[in-house]
C-alpha cells in the first residue's frame, strides 16, 4: 500500500481539480466519487484508477482498483466537497454513453440546473424501472459532487447519454417512443391511453420545458388543488415516472 502525506502531491491536486471542474473531468475522462458506501458499491463493478483512504488497511476486498493510497484527513478534506468527509475517495473512468437501442422507457432532462434535483431524478428513474436517461446539453453535470451524492450510485447503474434534440429525435424514431413532457398546461396524466413505449422529458425547475421540447412532445400534467402553482421537478418527475409505468 502506498502513502501520501502532502496536500501538494500532484495526485491530490488532480483529484481536487477533477471534483470542481466539469471541463477537466471531460478532458481526463474520469470522475471523483466519495463515501464508503458509494465507493464500495461502484468500485465493485467499475475498476477505479485510484482509491484514497484514511484507514490503515484496504477499505474493502470488493473494491477493484489499480492503486490504493493511505492519506491523511487533511488530504481527504482538500479533495472532498463534503463538510464531514467519510475518508474514502476514488477516481473512476467516465461511463461510456449508451446507445439506448431497443429501450422502451426513457427519461430526458431538459435544462435541469440544480445538481440535487438531477441526482434525485436519476435515482428515481432507476428505482421505478426506467431504462435510461438522456441528458440534454443545457443541464448541469451529473458528475458534479452534489449530483452524485443525490443519485446514491444510480449515475453508474443507469444507462446515460448526452447530446441535443437532434440526436434524441433519432432515438425516439428508432425506438418508436411516444414523447411526453411535464408542463403545467398539459393534459392530466390519468387521461392518457395505455402507452408502452415512452420518452418522458422533464424541464427546468424555474422555466419549464424549452420551446423545442414543447414542439416535439405531448404535454402532460398532474392534478393539483390550486393552492400551489407547481411542484419541484424531482417530485413531479418521480410521480410521473411512477404513474406512467402503471399505464
Amino acid at each position: 500500500m502506498k502513502e501520501i502525506t502532502s496536500v501538494q502531491n500532484p495526485l491530490v491536486k488532480r483529484l481536487a481539480k477533477l471534483r470542481k471542474d466539469r471541463d477537466y473531468r471531460k478532458e481526463l475522462g474520469s470522475v471523483v466519487i466519495e463515501g464508503e458506501k458509494l465507493v464500495n458499491e461502484v468500485c465493485a463493478i467499475i475498476e477505479a484508477n485510484v482509491v484514497l483512504h484514511t484507514q490503515t488497511e484496504r477499505p474493502s476486498e470488493k473494491i477493484k482498483s489499480k492503486d490504493f493510497y493511505q492519506v491523511t484527513e487533511e488530504i481527504i478534506k482538500k479533495i472532498s466537497g463534503a463538510q464531514s468527509p467519510e475518508g474514502v475517495i476514488a477516481e473512476i473512468p467516465y461511463p461510456k454513453p449508451h446507445s439506448f437501442k431497443n429501450m422502451h422507457f426513457l427519461v430526458a432532462l431538459d435544462g435541469v440546473s440544480d445538481p440535487g434535483n438531477l441526482g434525485t431524478l436519476l435515482r428515481t428513474a432507476l428505482s421505478f424501472g426506467w431504462e435510461g436517461v438522456y441528458i440534454l446539453d443545457n443541464c448541469c453535470d451529473p458528475f458534479n459532487d452534489k449530483a452524485l451524492r443525490s443519485a446514491k450510485g444510480a449515475t453508474f447503474r443507469l444507462p446515460l447519454r448526452f447530446g441535443n434534440w437532434s440526436d434524441l429525435t433519432e432515438i425516439v424514431k428508432e425506438n418508436q417512443l411516444f414523447p411526453l413532457c411535464a408542463d403545467i398546461e398539459g393534459t392530466q396524466v390519468e387521461q392518457l391511453f395505455e402507452k408502452n413505449k415512452i420518452l418522458l422529458v422533464l424541464g427546468s425547475e424555474s422555466h419549464g420545458p424549452s420551446q423545442e421540447t414543447l414542439s416535439k412532445c405531448t404535454q402532460i400534467t398532474l392534478p393539483m388543488s390550486g393552492k400551489m402553482e407547481s411542484l419541484n421537478v424531482s417530485v413531479a418527475g418521480g410521480i410521473l415516472m411512477y404513474l406512467l409505468k402503471k399505464l
